[in-house]
């Protein structure tokens, strides 16, 4: 191969890499939904795994596990080699297996490389200050719910953590919402009003950011409002984020001006089950102990960069191949300024990480160990230790099923 070709290939292959997701989607007919929503993947099915991040230029499957940019997508679609996928996204085969291209072809060819970057650009910065204006707007509202919400003290929101065996901490910062909206993204409507348990998120800099909610019916079996489309038969989801999330926490039993100690975990029910749990034991590492929860694993993980595959799950693609499931592996990525680590005071010598077995105890505990790799990098003298609950249960199950025993 000459150098010549060589640099041809490096050009072709730069060429495949500078086409966006979103303008690959459009040319084989995949419309994006906004807001990252989820939607069929075009690669293995579904109905709401695949999404598309225009900002960041990357699409992601959340059950294959697969994502990347749009050579990825077009090996994903439709399980291509890395120069099929290239062939397919730039619209011309690589060097070598095309006419010659004459000086003002290429001049052309690479004149319309930088318009379509140019434009990129453009869409970037317009999409970025759309979405500041949006944060800042939703945060807002969030604090007009949590200032209109009410004290716990004989409320539907007590009775419910009563309902899973917990109470509330004088210092929790947990309010009462009576009649609060649920939004069906996907139909533009309210498929819910009612009462709700609503907590308030504070970020890095100890700031108001946001409100979590969870929805609330006492005759449902764990005391969680359960909510179907009518149309689609899906469940909608009883806990949501209003406001913003990343690099925040919520705050549920304070360990004074300077804790020693932080217990950190996914949910509320989780972080609470464990303080009373202590508590009931009389355990010293309740002193000086603060408890707060994350809200949800990707805010206290963060993002992975690399992935492995699962031990035990795989999934049929489009094609009816079997594959395994890929899950983010330890790896993690460079610090990213829209996604702060959770900030830790000074005075903590030491973080525990909480991981609930329920749902994947596989994925969750490498999203404990990436956790750990972050807090790590930004606060080198934390000792940090995990705490995983038992397989197939969460904190708050293994609490309940306690109680249960002793009834018997």
């Amino acid at each position: 191969m000459t150098i010549a070709h060589d640099l041809a290939w490096r050009d072709w292959i730069e060429e495949a890499r500078r086409v966006s997701v979103a303008s690959y989607c459009t040319l084989r007919g995949v419309k994006i939904r906004p807001g990252d929503a989820g939607q069929p993947c075009p690669g293995c099915g579904g109905q709401d795994r695949f999404s598309v991040n225009t900002r960041k230029n990357v699409w992601n499957c959340r059950v294959s596990g697969f994502s990347g940019d749009a050579i990825a997508l077009a090996q994903h679609i439709d399980g291509l080699d890395f120069v099929g996928a290239c062939e397919a996204v730039t619209g011309r085969p690589p060097p070598g297996r095309e006419a010659s291209e004459t000086l003002e072809e290429r001049r052309e060819r690479e004149a319309q490389l930088a318009r379509r970057e140019e434009e990129r650009i453009a869409e970037e910065e317009r999409r970025a200050h759309e979405r500041n204006v949006f944060r800042e707007a939703e945060r807002r509202r969030a604090w007009g719910f949590w200032r209109r919400s009410l004290p716990l003290s004989h409320t539907p929101v007590e009775a419910y953590l009563e309902k899973r065996r917990i109470c509330p901490h004088p210092s929790s910062r947990l309010r009462f919402a009576p009649e609060m909206e649920l939004w069906n993204e996907t139909k533009r409507c309210i498929a819910r009003k009612g009462p709700a348990m609503i907590a308030a998120i504070e970020g890095v800099d100890g700031r108001f950011t946001g409100v979590h909610v969870t929805w609330i019916d006492l005759d449902a079996p764990k005391g969680k409002a359960e909510t179907v489309d009518p149309e689609t038969g899906m469940m909608l989801p009883a806990k949501k984020v209003r406001g913003s999330l990343k690099g925040g926490s919520i705050r549920m039993v304070s360990g004074g001006d300077e804790p020693k100690r932080w217990f950190l975990g996914e949910g509320i029910e989780t972080v609470l089950s464990v303080y009373w749990s202590l508590m009931e034991a009389g355990s010293p590492l309740v002193n000086g102990a603060e408890f707060r929860t994350s809200v949800d694993l990707d805010n206290l993980g963060g993002k992975a960069k690399g992935r492995v595959k699962h031990p035990t799950k795989t999934f049929v693609d489009a094609r009816g191949r079997r594959r395994a499931v890929m899950a983010r592996d330890d790896t993690l990525v460079a610090p990213q300024d829209d996604w702060r680590v959770i900030y830790v005071p000074p005075s903590v010598e030491e973080l525990v990480l909480l991981g609930d077995g329920d749902s994947d105890p596989f994925t969750t505990r490498l999203a404990l160990l990436r956790g750990a790799k972050r807090f790590s990098r930004e606060y080198p003298s934390l000792t940090i230790k995990l705490a995983m609950s038992r397989e197939g249960a969460d904190f708050n199950d293994m609490r309940m099923r306690a109680f249960e025993g002793e009834a018997a």
